[in-house]
């Protein structure tokens, strides 16, 4: 009986495998291509961010600008995981000098992809990524949890300036009520990354969600990437 009772366990870890320690590194069918950590890895985006304010001078202030994050070398977080530094840098023009404005910390472990960003931990991915995934962003940090899950898996995807076969769209926020709205999503590319992002976090009026009052968006696309 031992047999079959060692693999029943086995098959209950897979089934499991967001929820367990349990990180078989490499494993195809897990699909970690989707969030690559390779030292020296980056990604440049073209960023278009608003922030509006009925109150401000300038009540839909739009900026335009590019932000490069970066892979860089390992260091232990405060629960002892090999972590690795993420740099973030930003230019308002392609003729411009890069300037770091952030370093921030991201490692791939116990079946998740986690990005801390100011010292607030996030799960940006949950392995195997499959149908019916689910999980929390925030289950590390005190901000209010919410719901992710994979809204289209191995989709073809093309900006203009990059194209791939596969993709997958993790939606982590989706809300419309009378004064509020929030829309909020992230497209990775298997063997390259985060290709597509969007964030709308808003205070509206009568469901209208053009009417911005208070809040902020944000849309980032991949221009040029490099493993």
């Amino acid at each position: 009986m031992k047999p079959i009772v060692y693999l029943s366990l086995a098959l209950f870890t897979v089934l499991m495998a967001c929820k367990k320690n349990n990180n078989p590194a490499g494993t195809e069918s897990f699909h970690y291509a989707y969030f690559p950590i390779t030292l020296g890895s980056y990604w440049i985006y073209d960023v278009r961010e608003i922030n509006h304010d009925e109150n401000a001078a300038n009540p839909h202030d739009t900026l335009y600008y590019q932000l490069k994050t970066e892979i860089g070398d390992t260091l232990l977080d405060n629960e002892g995981r090999v972590v690795h530094r993420y740099y973030r840098y930003k230019r308002n023009a392609p003729s411009q000098a890069w300037q770091l404005t952030d370093l921030w910390t991201t490692v791939l472990a116990n079946n998740k992809a986690e990005l801390v960003e100011e010292n607030i931990r996030k799960v940006s991915l949950c392995f195997p990524i499959k149908a019916n995934t689910t999980w929390d962003p925030n289950q590390f940090n005190a901000l209010t949890p919410q719901i992710a899950f994979y809204a289209s898996l191995h989709e073809p995807f093309n900006n203009g300036f990059c194209q791939t076969d596969s993709t997958v769209k993790v939606v982590s926020a989706q809300e419309l009520t009378l004064v509020s709205y929030k829309n909020q999503w992230e497209t990775y590319g298997n063997a390259i990354g985060l290709v597509r992002k969007v964030y709308k976090d808003l205070q509206i009026a009568n469901f209208d969600t053009l009417n911005a009052k208070q809040g902020k968006e944000l849309y980032y696309d991949l221009l040029e990437y490099s493993h």
